[in-house]
């Protein structure tokens, strides 16, 4: 498992960040982890993040083990990432719940 450069996202004036890492599983997968709090003020930084990760590989993971906090808007994209290609690992208890709450 190789670990590629991290990308440390933090907003002047917010105490919360968050932290994006790729790591290169094999030649086919990515794995895209987050740590700290996922808000809307990330949602784009993400979604650049899977893009990019996308071009380079056959398959890209999203790892939420490491998130503490997840807003409205990013459930939202995350709900909406559901229906991609991307996969989702290791989504905390309550954003699985919240998440189906909103398809049913």
């Amino acid at each position: 498992m190789c670990s590629l450069a991290p990308a440390v996202v933090k907003r002047q004036g917010l105490k919360h960040m968050l932290k994006i890492t790729n790591e290169l599983e094999n030649a086919e997968l990515i794995r895209v982890n987050l740590h700290g709090h996922f808000t809307a003020e990330y949602v784009s930084e993400v979604e650049k993040t899977l893009s990019s990760s996308g071009q380079n590989a056959g398959e890209v993971a999203l790892d939420l083990r490491n998130v503490t906090f997840v807003d409205r808007a990013a459930m939202e994209y995350l709900r909406g990432t559901r229906l991609t290609k991307i996969k989702i690992e290791n989504t905390p208890s309550y954003v699985t719940r919240w998440i189906e709450q909103e398809v049913s």
